[in-house]
């Protein structure tokens, strides 16, 4: 089995890394700092706060050990007397010469931070010895056991424990606080103007308006916020001359369809105008249609908006004998919408619901992140195999759905241009009243 190396990178780096960019360019630049650091905390362990500990251990142990052995080697109760005072007035240490013991303890001695390197120097005197931690905590008191005498020391720490080791520690913490506190700085600022850059893109694809949106931090993000710029300019031209072009094509259009109406209509009860009538209406439709098709792309400004208060009242003027029209919703909530556009989204699938069914549900369920609205029915529905094609413009569902609707098959084109332009998205199921259900989805 060959190895992938690129497939388990790329598993490791999604499980594993941050997904924020701003997470990612502090690790970036966190990760050498910490990493010089520790090179450095080992690199001083090593050839400095180990070396020079040992050191003094030993050159205490060895003026241990000359001491004793100087006690030792004297026969005479005076000259060893003589000896004590000496050693006691000269000696570094703190020394108390006292009478051997005969069963001298063989307690274990376990080195701490700083004995680390003392007490294996120690063991090299050659005596059973205890040390024991003074309440003072300044020095550790030694007490060696020869067959002449106990010997007791009190040792200071600082002749043993280099204290640079906690200079060194705190300025290992305080620096790399200080560089990751400028990094995080200076990476807030470099990372704002892409923040921003991608809630102008965010808004503008939700049919927001950004025109105060200018391109600023470095050279890459003013030139995407620039390319940004250009985009939004050459879409909103490209809309509104679609719009002025269809919107002549209406007028063109409609004024030789009147004409003709009102021509038919003066011909009085006659077979073949009644045919001719009933295209031209059926042109005009078509028409009406395409424009609202074009409209749907249209210069309405989005606003708060009370949105359980906006369906209850769409469903109370679409109200009509023989349909159960019905609604609930669970909290209130407030979007920024094109009013009239999103009615219109509204009035489109709850007239196609009550068209195909007797009871529609409309409900309003609002979560924590997004806003979930639900029109459903107790129709015929619409089969799966099928439910993507409907939205695709002038697509009818002829055999599933009633062929007298006089729909031109555009009505959940606009629903769903709508929909996106407002940064939801939406879906077709079934419905628990056997019929089809229409879920929106829109980001709180």
């Amino acid at each position: 089995m060959s190895f992938d190396f690129s497939a388990r990178w790329r598993s490791f780096r999604h499980r594993f890394l941050p997904n924020r960019l701003w997470a990612r360019s502090l690790l970036i630049m966190v990760t050498p700092v910490i990493l010089l650091q520790t090179i450095g905390t080992v690199v001083f362990y090593d050839n400095h706060w180990q070396s020079v500990s040992r050191r003094l251990a030993l050159g205490i142990a060895a003026e241990i050990k000359l001491t004793i052995d100087a006690y030792a080697e004297i026969d005479d109760p005076a000259e060893k007397q003589e000896l004590m005072q000496r050693l006691m007035q000269t000696s570094r240490f703190t020394l108390r010469f006292l009478p051997p013991v005969d069963n001298p303890p063989r307690t274990k001695v376990k080195p701490s931070i700083r004995t680390a390197e003392l007490i294996p120097a120690l063991k090299a005197v050659g005596y059973p010895f205890q040390a024991f931690p003074m309440r003072n905590d300044y020095s550790l008191r030694l007490m060696f056991y020869t067959p002449d005498t106990t010997l007791e020391v009190l040792l200071p720490y600082k002749f043993f424990f280099s204290s640079t080791t906690y200079v060194f520690a705190l300025w290992i913490f305080g620096s790399s606080l200080l560089l990751t506190g400028i990094a995080v700085l200076f990476l807030r600022n470099q990372i704002r103007p892409i923040l921003r850059l991608a809630s102008a893109a965010e808004n503008f694809g939700l049919g927001r308006d950004v025109e105060t949106f200018k391109p600023e931090g470095a050279t890459e993000v003013r030139q995407a916020a620039t390319s940004f710029i250009k985009m939004r300019d050459r879409i909103r031209r490209h809309i509104e001359e679609r719009t002025r072009m269809l919107a002549g094509v209406s007028h063109d259009l409609r004024t030789p369809l009147t004409r003709m109406r009102l021509q038919l209509s003066m011909m009085g009860d006659d077979e073949n105008a009644r045919d001719l009538l009933s295209d031209v209406m059926e042109m005009e439709h078509m028409v009406n249609g395409y424009l609202d098709f074009a409209r749907g792309e249209g210069k309405e400004q989005a606003e708060p908006t009370d949105i359980p208060d906006l369906i209850a009242k769409t469903v109370d003027s679409l109200r009509k004998d023989g349909v159960a029209l019905s609604f609930t919703a669970n909290a209130p909530l407030t979007m920024n919408i094109r009013r009239h556009d999103f009615k219109r989204c509204l009035w489109n699938l709850i007239t196609n619901a009550e068209r195909y069914g007797t009871v529609v549900r409309v409900g309003l369920n609002v979560k924590e992140h997004f806003a979930e609205i639900t029109v459903e029915d107790n129709g015929p529905g619409i089969p799966a195999e099928k439910r993507d094609d409907v939205f695709k413009a002038f697509f009818r569902l002829d055999e599933s759905r009633n062929t007298q609707t006089g729909g031109v098959g555009l009505g959940l084109t606009i629903t769903r241009d709508i929909v996106l332009s407002h940064g939801g998205k939406i879906l077709m199921g079934d419905s628990a009243l056997g019929g089809l259900k229409a879920v929106l989805i829109f980001p709180k």
